[in-house]
């Protein structure tokens, strides 16, 4: 064979060779590109779920600390029986059940589940208050008997829910409390 024939296939394998070469350095920037691309993909969103989950428990934290507060509020002011206070405890009323509500978007179901309990049986108890603080203070006039029964029987049996929402309430904070030791959102 002579030499500028030899000389040709070397330089054809040669030239073989560094198109195998790119190709190959293409196919592994390519892929090295898809796999970064990927991994911060998936670092954005796992970023963008702790975010997510920090963001949630503020507000839960934030929603839960505001029930808390109006709770006691509205149970300080129940027990005075006086129209000034028993207003201010229907406006803490409105409020708990707007915190209540909130709750309820919040979640997790079981909290906002013990929040509604604890409002509902607030309120009854609020309103029984209400109607006999309105009916002893004389401000709707005399009132009929069987109403005059029927407000005494609501007010007592409604005194009768002290442990039922004292009960839920303390189920409320254990749940939030629960809630706001775990990293789950």
């Amino acid at each position: 064979m002579d030499q500028g024939i030899a000389a040709l296939i070397a330089a054809g394998f040669g030239l073989v060779g560094a198109v195998v070469g790119g190709v190959a350095a293409v196919w592994g920037a390519k892929v090295g590109a898809e796999r970064s691309a990927q991994a911060t993909r998936q670092q954005v969103q796992d970023q963008a779920a702790a975010e997510h989950g920090h963001w949630l428990r503020q507000q839960r934290l934030e929603a839960y600390q505001n029930f808390q507060d109006t709770y006691g509020e509205l149970v300080r002011l129940t027990a005075l029986d006086d129209d000034e206070h028993l207003s201010a405890a229907a406006e803490s009323a409105r409020v708990m059940a707007r915190w209540s509500s909130r709750i309820d978007i919040l979640g997790p179901p079981n909290v906002a589940e013990l929040a509604d309990r604890v409002t509902s049986t607030l309120t009854i108890r609020l309103t029984a208050a209400i109607a006999m603080h309105r009916m002893n203070s004389g401000v709707d006039g005399e009132p009929d008997p069987e109403y005059a029964r029927t407000i005494t029987d609501l007010h007592e049996e409604s005194a009768a829910l002290t442990d039922s929402w004292t009960m839920h309430q303390a189920l409320f904070v254990e749940a939030a409390q629960e809630v706001m030791r775990s990293n789950d959102s």
